[in-house]
């Protein structure tokens, strides 16, 4: 079962906080090492793409994947984060948007990104992976990431979790939904229904060469962020705990699932390279 989990802010206050210190550079230091890119050089290397990204912020990833000689757009639907992005460089290729009602005709783009958004709908991903298999040419693929329930989170933090929320109403304060936390088979399952066939499934978070930043335990545990570090980074208790816990397998404490699905239409091509696993 998914879990859902809340907080104590509202998600305006959470996009305020989310993106006030954070900068494209830093955005884009961020990306060495996640598990992310070597997927993306897997996958995306038939010649220039079409790509559209589902919840850009900054547009960090647009970025990077302009940079491999793709055509790249991405989508933000809070135009403050827009505006920031632009004054961090003005041609950056986003735009604002609803990745639940895109403005693209059909079968449009080889690629769908979409990095940890779809979770944050309370009524659920449906509508927004729909709009996705849409604007995707026939065997185009999308790549999903959404926060997963791991062993750690299971029985660990999401129990502390649960029980601190439960006193927090109990005491009368309220609580905000903030995002879902999916298994594996209900991702799965949300991307079949809309339309989607599932190639590939792996960790969302950093390889296991990396020991200074670990999106899942910065993410859960804030005495394990380092104190006016970048994004991800761990101080040197966060370190520690990391180190241990590479004795176990990467998706027991990672942060997240990243699944790639292959759009299923009438007349369909493959985008990309063929999945070898």
């Amino acid at each position: 079962m998914s879990y859902k989990l809340q907080s104590f802010k509202t998600s305006e206050e959470h996009d305020v906080e989310q993106w006030n210190h954070r900068s494209l550079e830093g955005e884009l230091q961020s990306f060495k090492g996640r598990t992310l890119t070597r997927i993306f050089d897997h996958y995306l290397n038939g010649g220039q793409l079409r790509i559209l990204e589902g919840g850009c912020g900054f547009g960090a990833w647009c970025e990077w994947f302009q940079e491999r000689g793709h055509q790249v757009i991405g989508i933000e639907y809070d135009k403050n984060v827009v505006g920031k992005a632009k004054q961090f460089k003005s041609d950056i290729a986003v735009e604002l948007g609803d990745i639940t009602n895109l403005n693209y005709p059909d079968g449009q783009f080889d690629a769908y990104i979409s990095l940890g958004v779809i979770e944050h709908f309370e009524h659920g991903p449906q509508q927004a992976l729909k709009e996705a298999h849409r604007i995707l040419k026939a065997g185009g693929l999308a790549f999903i990431t959404t926060p997963y329930v791991t062993v750690l989170r299971r029985f660990v933090s999401h129990p502390i979790r649960s029980l601190y929320f439960l006193i927090r109403k109990i005491k009368g304060h309220p609580n905000y939904f903030w995002e879902y936390r999916f298994t594996k088979k209900e991702l799965r399952s949300f991307l079949e229904e809309a339309g989607f066939e599932v190639i590939h499934s792996d960790v969302d978070d950093y390889e296991p060469t990396v020991g200074n930043r670990h999106i899942g335990l910065w993410a859960d545990w804030f005495f394990l962020r380092k104190l006016d570090g970048e994004i991800w980074e761990l101080n040197s208790f966060g370190k520690l705990i990391l180190r241990i816990l590479r004795f176990f397998p990467p998706h027991w404490f990672c942060s997240g699932l990243h699944l790639v699905a292959r759009a299923k239409k009438n007349g369909e091509h493959r985008v990309g390279k063929k999945n070898r696993n």
